[in-house]
């Protein structure tokens, strides 16, 4: 993998990073129960959550690390910064009680507007009444994808009522980066929602599709999703999945099967999942310790997140595929 950032190359893009906001001045929503979850709390104060400084304060803090972060890395030049769509009831009215978390749109487009490094990328829940309109506001404006987490947002992306949106989203030519697998952070409605086959009618429909965590469900589940999304990638060509949070206890035990999987990585993008931190230390068997120590000492998210991959044997290819994807012109 390129360990330098690209200077006049393809653009190193991580498709998969995460805007986090509390304050009211963002128009967001984060209930307490995700704010109590464990592992949403430790994020919240590897992020410096504390509880002494407002809402309003911790968001522009973290924008501001995030921006730091990105500006700083060797390895990664610009990334996805994602917002997050809520639950809606059955008139397609924002439901905030149901509503775990909330990144409105326009509070993530006014922050990637303030940040060259950043990419827009918007998140439209499909049950929501202007939810054909609300495609075409964020593709004016530039956002390189929809997000959505279906299993928290609680809609069924297989839904037959779906078909519009999805045509609406190749008409515009937007890529969807949908959350498969089992949801961890988020409370959720339906884990069954993140099944990967539950996305075939958006690939029917021409959707450019990546399948955020590549399909795999995740450590200790009772459905895996994995062998039949591989199996998914040989039936349709415009299938891609993303390698976020595969440094991390979730996931990391499927960095094996994928390296024995011949051209896996060639449909698949770089990712980290930000703020989720990577943790070469799980990988005892595939990294020297030397190499390990090395690794831990990089304080950068992103750098160490790609470092890790390339010492696993992930190839450079995923870098660079993300940018052919959104910007297919470069």
């Amino acid at each position: 993998m390129e360990t330098e950032q690209s200077g006049g190359r393809t653009p190193v893009i991580d498709v998969h990073c995460h805007i986090v906001a509390l304050g009211p001045s963002s128009g967001a929503i984060l209930s307490r129960r995700t704010k109590n979850n464990y592992i949403y709390r430790s994020m919240l104060i590897a992020q410096g959550y504390t509880g002494a400084i407002s809402d309003d304060e911790f968001d522009r803090r973290y924008v501001r690390r995030l921006a730091r972060a990105l500006g700083e890395s060797k390895t990664t030049d610009r990334a996805v910064v994602l917002a997050l769509d809520g639950v809606y009831d059955r008139a397609g009215a924002l439901d905030e009680t149901r509503t775990h978390v909330y990144v409105p749109n326009d509070y993530v487009y006014d922050v990637a507007s303030r940040h060259d490094d950043f990419i827009f990328g918007a998140s439209v829940n499909p049950l929501r009444a202007d939810a054909l309109d609300e495609l075409d506001k964020v593709a004016a404006q530039g956002a390189a994808l929809i997000k959505w987490v279906p299993n928290s947002q609680n809609f069924d992306p297989a839904a037959p009522r779906l078909k519009k949106f999805y045509e609406k989203m190749a008409a515009l030519d937007i890529p969807l980066l949908s959350h498969t697998g089992y949801e961890h952070c988020i409370p959720t409605a339906d884990q069954m929602y993140g099944d990967p086959a539950r996305l075939v009618q958006a690939l029917d429909a021409g959707v450019t599709v990546i399948a955020a965590h590549a399909g795999c469900s995740g450590h200790l589940h009772p459905v895996e999703f994995f062998d039949n999304y591989v199996a998914m990638l040989d039936r349709h060509p415009n299938l891609y999945g993303d390698l976020s949070a595969f440094c991390n206890l979730s996931r990391f035990g499927y960095i094996r099967k994928m390296l024995d999987i011949p051209g896996f990585f060639d449909r698949h993008l770089q990712a980290t999942d930000y703020p989720v931190p990577p943790w070469p230390f799980l990988f005892p068997h595939m990294i020297p310790p030397a190499g390990i120590i090395r690794l831990m000492r990089v304080k950068n998210i992103f750098d160490r997140d790609i470092y890790t991959k390339k010492a696993l044997g992930i190839p450079e290819s995923t870098c660079r595929t993300a940018a052919s994807i959104l910007f297919p012109s470069l």
